[in-house]
């Protein structure tokens, strides 16, 4: 690797792999809503490849070991790791297209070495968050966004790779999402098994 030492951006560029929840716009929602039926889903946790071997090297910290790696392509950024607690293990990857614009994010929350979190942009936009929330090394939870809002979420409960909740929210609100339900296995949300988060449990957002 090559070491570019530290400098007045370092900070900066460690910064910029803090991974974020929203953007301005949206330019896609992602996948079919609940009246689609049963929707199996390919839940392998995929880290895209960043050759960190040929990467510059950035010291954060002044500790005088490497907390971001640039991997350059054709003169531009093409990829980007950081270890964002310096625990020495890299922990958050960023991926860049052609026009240098953001495309993809990866995120490992729980300090494993196992990518937890995958962002996915376009246009530079916030498009969709797929979620290992169980730890268990396997995808469970889609969310959607539009105009830079969560839209929908899409969960898979029971770890059987077919989606049984489906959550919609709100012009405006996502802290109150409507909770619907497969509980009879067809893929479908059935009646009776939906609920108002906000109405049914008490709870009130704190913008109320």
């Amino acid at each position: 690797m090559k070491s570019i030492g530290r400098a007045g951006g370092v900070l900066c560029a460690l910064a910029a792999l803090a991974f974020q929840s929203g953007c301005s716009k949206s330019v896609e929602a992602g996948a079919k809503g609940p009246e689609g039926g049963s929707q199996r889903r390919d839940t392998r946790v995929v880290h895209e490849d960043c050759p960190l071997g040929s990467a510059q090297t950035l010291d954060a910290n002044g500790d005088g070991k490497p907390d971001v790696w640039l991997v350059m392509s054709g003169g531009r950024e093409a990829c980007r790791a950081g270890d964002l607690n310096f625990d020495g293990k890299v922990d958050g990857y960023s991926y860049f297209d052609g026009s240098g614009q953001l495309r993809r994010r990866e995120r490992d929350y729980d300090r494993d070495g196992k990518i937890e979190e995958i962002s996915i942009y376009k246009a530079g936009s916030l498009s969709e968050l797929q979620r290992s929330t169980t730890l268990a090394e396997k995808l469970d939870t889609w969310q959607y966004f539009e105009g830079g809002k969560l839209a929908r979420t899409e969960r898979d409960s029971d770890g059987d790779a077919i989606i049984d909740q489906w959550w919609e929210f709100s012009a405006g609100n996502e802290k109150c999402p409507m909770i619907h339900s497969d509980v009879d296995g067809d893929g479908r949300p059935d009646p009776g098994a939906t609920i108002d988060y906000c109405k049914q449990t008490g709870y009130v957002p704190p913008s109320r």
